[in-house]
């Protein structure tokens, strides 16, 4: 089977989907990963075949405007509005290219975000991949909405004005690349319904609703086992004295100030006796009890961490709860105010610190609960082994392939969809 996999966005969406690459491949397939050119390296590291598509997340997460926009709010709609729409040009080439990098393919499978750009053209089986979950249902509110426990008929609402603000979100983008419009109100109705939607995160957190469509699935997370060695250095790092805290902001590290940042992160951290690893970003220059490391496999370096400080992305999430760590999550917008709540609920991190209120007093309070609290500690152990026992991968990739299996012996199931 010739698996094409698309998918846009930061390294948090893209590596999720080497690691379904990986075990397609794994199983007997052959795998072409579409992304942006940021990422060829890394797709070819874990030897699948790469396309590149236009544009870099770099275009939208770099921009002096979003930081702007996330000093007033975490509303992904309102940092959409002050950072500049790609011209209809690119949005052009962007659907062109999806197109090309999924021609002759026997299995599609895109992101919520590439979705937009794709149209099936019913030769092809294919599904799509979400990072929340997506589908409406009595059972908990849409995403975006306020989590708060007003019952079913909350819930539901709050999906349709989900389905609405998508279908305004898209529609434009959609118009430009001369692309049908998706339904009106619910661009994602057909997804889990007419064809699969995979939800890769971990069952700890939630398990299928009764009121779901029967193609919608949560998987589990999808980690990457890549084949990496640490730096002598950070060995030596992370083996002497007690285990550091690591502070990792991943994609959203442009909204950070780098040398403000790290002087409120290490005045913190050294209040609590501990040193800090800085994943990513801050200045390029560090004290002595800092290591900062550009690249690093976080299966080797979280479950050596006292503590994890991030910004709330799913996958970066994932990896938290993997380890086995206590965490603080600083989320910044779009799905990370989101899980920020949940791990905080299930109880394996502190209290989080929304963007706009990232103090070191804030920051004090939370860390001193991840490094001191028991309960929290255990809690989070407990749930990274059940979160090690989840074979997303493997899940996903049973899953699609018996749908291609049954679009072949039944013909085009949902092919229009």
């Amino acid at each position: 089977m010739r698996a094409s996999l698309v998918v846009l966005g930061s390294r948090g969406d893209v590596q999720p989907f080497i690691a379904l690459g990986t075990t397609l491949k794994a199983r007997g397939h052959t795998v072409t990963l579409a992304t942006h050119g940021d990422f060829e390296s890394l797709v070819r590291e874990a030897g699948l075949d790469f396309i590149e598509l236009p544009g870099s997340p770099r275009d939208f997460l770099a921009h002096p405007a979003l930081a702007e926009a996330l000093q007033q709010g975490a509303s992904l709609f309102r940092a959409a509005r002050k950072v500049p729409r790609p011209t209809a040009e690119h949005i052009q080439n962007l659907a062109a290219e999806v197109a090309k990098a999924t021609a002759g393919a026997d299995l599609v499978v895109n992101s919520i975000l590439s979705r937009i750009s794709f149209e099936s053209d019913g030769s092809t089986p294919w599904g799509s991949v979400t990072w929340w979950p997506l589908n409406p249902t009595a059972q908990w509110p849409a995403m975006i909405a306020p989590q708060a426990n007003l019952g079913r008929p909350y819930n539901r609402l709050t999906h349709r004005m989900a389905g609405l603000l998508d279908w305004i979100t898209i529609r434009n983008f959609r118009k430009d690349a001369n692309l049908p419009q998706l339904p009106f109100g619910a661009p994602y109705r057909s997804l889990g319904k007419d064809v699969p939607l995979l939800c890769p995160v971990t069952r700890s957190l939630f398990t299928e609703p009764s009121d779901w469509p029967g193609l919608s699935h949560i998987t589990g997370y999808w980690f990457w086992d890549r084949e990496w060695t640490p730096p002598r250095e950070l060995v030596d790092f992370m083996d002497f004295g007690t285990p550091p805290v690591t502070l990792s902001f991943g994609s959203i590290w442009p909204v950070h100030p780098p040398a403000e940042t790290l002087e409120k992160v290490l005045a913190v951290v050294r209040s609590h006796g501990r040193r800090l690893v800085l994943v990513g970003g801050g200045p390029a220059t560090v004290p002595e009890d800092v290591f900062r490391v550009d690249d690093v496999h976080y299966p080797w370096l979280l479950p050596r961490s006292s503590a994890v400080i991030h910004h709330g992305g799913c996958n970066t999430t994932g990896e938290a709860l993997r380890a086995g760590r206590p965490q603080v999550v600083v989320p910044t917008f779009a799905d990370s105010p989101f899980w920020a709540a949940k791990v905080h609920a299930l109880g394996v991190a502190a209290k989080p610190i929304p963007f706009q209120k990232f103090t070191a007093e804030r920051l004090d309070e939370s860390l001193g609960a991840a490094l001191t609290d028991e309960s929290i500690r255990q809690r989070a152990h407990d749930v990274g082994e059940s979160v090690r026992a989840e074979q997303g991968t493997e899940k996903a990739a049973e899953i699609l392939e018996e749908w291609v299996e049954r679009w072949r012996t039944r013909g085009s199931v949902g092919a229009t969809a």
